[in-house]
């Protein structure tokens, strides 16, 4: 299957509740990538922050916003990038600002992920 991918940089709403709303963020991923035929597929994920983080408990990181690789079916374009994050849970749950998405056509050269831990 012919597919298209975008980098995408999010930002949060100021005091979203992306804690409360990860696990439904993750439940979709999960679906969509498994779903035949393709729905989406997040090749990468994850928050960008206002410092590094000093500690792995995550409520006490400064979230600002995320960055994602998403890889949609050819053909979606970037309408369907937007309309992925307008109804992704952390769109519909406070935490994006998705309306100020940058979204840029991109196509990963290289990747060495061995382990996703879905945040956990």
């Amino acid at each position: 299957m012919a597919t298209e991918q975008y980098f995408i940089i999010v930002p949060d709403h100021p005091s979203a509740p992306r804690l409360e709303v990860r696990p439904k963020h993750f439940e979709k991923i999960v679906r969509e990538e498994s779903a035949s035929p393709l729905i989406s597929n997040t090749l990468m994920g994850g928050a960008y922050l206002t410092s590094q983080p000093q500690t792995l408990d995550a409520t006490t990181w400064g979230f600002e916003g995320s960055a994602l690789v998403l890889e949609l079916p050819a053909g979606s374009g970037e309408e369907g990038a937007k309309e992925w994050l307008r109804t992704d849970p952390y769109s519909t749950g406070g935490v994006w600002d998705w309306e100020k998405a940058r979204i840029v056509k991109f196509k990963a050269g290289a990747s060495n992920v061995k382990d996703i831990t879905m945040g956990k």
